[in-house]
């Protein structure tokens, strides 16, 4: 039989090294791959021969029981690891990390607010929707440096505001992570143009955009960029790296945008097409134009009433310009009513 040799309980370099060379001496060489163990405390590891080696280990320890835990309990669970030469030795500043963390929970909360009803400025965002998109941090790992975090439980998302989101629909909570990471894929990509990046950024207002500046201002300035892995109950997993390229293009946007005053406009036309669950509408004015605008959660729980009907809609209208003179055009429909 195999003597267990006990994992160090210290941090020190040194001292892993140590373990893991006591480790290989008594293993038989059958035995010198295998990286299970036959409990929590102690690990019988292979060839581990370097800190990096060690640290794919002990991930995919963490990992295993992260998917345990996320089979019983159905939550959705989010990785991200900061990636760059500032990591390399497996060590960040708690300042880097610690605003890091805020700032991406912050993004997400903002975007699904965006998302889900009337982009907004600095009203407060509503603790129904705080509640649906909490971040809860439940391991560190090497990564370079890294978090595993899970969204909130089943439990808490059934008798929320957005109960009926939950099971075989979509969260609230998947829709703002995959707008983030939408965002991220785009600023990735090999062309010039950012035109489909102000697509995917001007609908979610002035809150959204400065809480995503400044996650990108956070990144950029400590020279880190990141990498994502999201996990949603019963869908393949999405994966997503973002280099200090992409992020300083999504910083620029953000920081060298500017939001006019809004205006109200009332049009006339046709409501051709209503989702409740997104709180959006288009509408087909009577001179051929298409509207699109989010509704408010009052009106959104209304929509049938004026689905395929004549109406009048009182709309919000925001403009948005963006570096390189793009301009977009925010709508919000405060009323409706058949005409």
């Amino acid at each position: 039989m195999t003597p267990i040799v006990p994992m160090p309980d210290s941090p020190d370099r040194d001292s892993v090294r140590e373990w893991m060379a006591q480790l290989r001496s008594v293993l038989p060489n059958e035995n010198r791959g295998s990286a299970r163990g036959p409990s929590a405390g102690s690990l019988v590891l292979g060839s581990s021969a370097t800190p990096e080696e060690f640290a794919n280990v002990q991930r995919s320890r963490l990992l295993n029981v992260v998917d345990d835990h996320s089979d019983r309990n159905g939550r959705r669970r989010i990785e991200v690891a900061l990636t760059g030469e500032v990591t390399s030795g497996h060590f960040v500043s708690v300042s880097t990390l610690g605003s890091f963390l805020t700032n991406l929970q912050e993004s997400i909360s903002a975007v699904a607010q965006a998302l889900s009803g009337r982009p907004t400025n600095s009203a407060a965002i509503p603790r129904e929707i705080r509640d649906a998109t909490a971040l809860s941090a439940v391991a560190t790992f090497p990564s370079s440096f890294g978090v595993a975090m899970y969204g909130p439980s089943t439990d808490q998302e059934e008798s929320g505001l957005f109960a009926d989101w939950v099971g075989e629909f979509r969260t609230i909570l998947d829709e703002a992570v995959d707008r983030v990471l939408n965002i991220v894929d785009l600023s990735e990509g090999a062309g010039l143009s950012d035109e489909l990046l102000t697509e995917q950024l001007a609908p979610l207002g002035p809150r959204s955009m400065k809480h995503i500046g400044a996650l990108t201002a956070g990144l950029s300035s400590a020279g880190v960029g990141m990498r994502v892995a999201w996990y949603a109950r019963g869908a393949q997993g999405r994966r997503s790296s973002w280099s200090a390229r992409g992020v300083q293009r999504v910083r620029d946007l953000c920081e060298h945008s500017e939001f006019a005053e809004a205006e109200r406009v009332t049009v006339v036309g046709l409501l051709g097409s209503a989702s409740a669950f997104r709180s959006k509408v288009e509408i087909r004015t009577d001179g051929g134009e298409i509207v699109q605008g989010s509704t408010s959660e009052e009106l959104s729980s209304h929509l049938e009433r004026y689905f395929n009907k004549r109406v009048e809609a009182v709309i919000e209208v925001t403009r948005v310009r963006f570096s390189g003179g793009r301009e977009r055009t925010i709508s919000h429909v405060l009323e409706l009513r058949n005409v």
